[in-house]
């Protein structure tokens, strides 16, 4: 498969130059992804000043003694040409422009471009601490991890926001995970975020993204999702064996708890994964038998707790007895007048209280 070339904005500020005249905004026209031995354009940009007209754009590369382009323009932006893009072209890249009279502007924040070698790495995992449900205000860290076992010691781990021409952050640390803060999150912040790592030396091999994780935010009065509980392989249980109650909810959600009608304590509570947690009963008894329900977390707020699912009522050994016994003078009852009607037919029973049907294909032998 085709390996892409990353193309990663440092938010790191390099020290001014010369000059008291603002820095210009470095971006690349194709996003963040780029196949190897393909163009790119980067895009340099300067704000609007009334004291000259004419200015000198200029491109380099970090480690580089010579500028990589130079585009005189009286416009506000102008652009630069990469072809046929190389691992050997990683690097950082920054532009600024200068005056008639020689005068330089900041240089812009470094985008770093990344073009990696022939094969990717394993992709990262994303989480968010304390949660994917934010509250106005609060801050989030989005966390960035190697997967077990990777070969690469050193990486650079960079957030990318799903939708951003830039990435948001980037971070060289010495373990196996990087942190993100989002500070005082806002409506703006709210979407799907990823992440990816990548070594600073040939052959610049650089990660699949990490699944998406969604960030929400969460006022109070928003109507949230209810969960949803079932029962595997089923609500009828065999006494001695062992069921799995399902609760789902919101990606976002980061615990569970099962309660059982009558009960006044919780009765099981679980880290959630992937939208849902998994509550083994092992050698279940009649007396298990009864109505659950369960609810998720929002956060590390104890207080942040979602309405109840739905009961599901969970029927084991006697109960089930009863339940057979109540429907046996009911179907003993319309097979006798079926056997006497029909030839043959196909019978659907329905208990007078209840909802359920029982299905019967009944056929009478034919006299000759």
């Amino acid at each position: 498969r085709t390996v892409g070339a990353t193309a990663v904005f440092c938010t790191g500020r390099h020290p001014p130059t010369a000059g008291p005249f603002p820095k210009p905004t470095l971006l690349a026209q194709s996003g963040l992804g780029v196949t190897p031995r393909t163009n790119i354009i980067l895009w340099c940009s300067r704000p609007r000043l009334s004291s000259f007209q004419k200015v000198t754009f200029t491109l380099w590369k970090s480690g580089t003694q010579e500028p990589l382009q130079q585009q005189p323009t009286a416009d506000l932006w102008t652009d630069f040409s990469l072809s046929s893009l190389s691992p050997e072209d990683t690097g950082r890249y920054r532009c600024a422009y200068r005056t008639a009279s020689g005068r330089l502007s900041e240089p812009s924040d470094a985008l770093e471009l990344v073009v990696p070698g022939e094969r990717s790495l394993p992709k990262p995992s994303l989480s968010a601490l304390p949660g994917q449900m934010v509250e106005p205000g609060q801050h989030v860290t989005l966390q960035c991890r190697k997967p077990p076992g990777s070969a690469l010691w050193r990486a650079t781990f960079t957030l990318l926001k799903v939708g951003s021409p830039q990435s948001l952050q980037s971070q060289s640390p010495a373990g196996t995970s990087a942190d993100f803060p989002l500070l005082s999150v806002r409506a703006q912040d709210v979407g799907n975020y990823t992440c990816v790592y990548y070594g600073r030396m040939a052959p610049y091999q650089v990660s699949e993204p990490s699944d998406a994780l969604e960030i929400w935010l969460w006022s109070g009065e928003d109507e949230l999702p209810k969960p949803s509980l079932s029962a595997s392989p089923g609500q009828e249980v065999v006494s001695g064996t062992n069921v799995t109650l399902l609760c789902w909810g919101p990606s976002w959600a980061t615990r569970f708890v099962l309660y059982k009608e009558g009960d006044e304590e919780i009765l099981h509570s679980m880290e959630a994964h992937e939208g849902q947690g998994q509550f083994l009963l092992t050698h279940v008894t009649p007396k298990d038998s009864g109505n659950y329900s369960c609810s998720y977390q929002l956060g590390t707020n104890e207080s942040l707790w979602k309405q109840p699912s739905d009961a599901l009522e969970l029927l084991s050994g006697f109960h089930l007895l009863m339940l057979f016994l109540a429907f046996l003078p009911t179907v003993a009852v319309f097979v006798v007048l079926v056997f006497l009607a029909v030839p043959a037919g196909l019978i659907i029973l329905r208990h007078p209280e209840r909802k359920a049907h029982v299905s019967y294909l009944v056929r009478k032998k034919t006299q000759s």
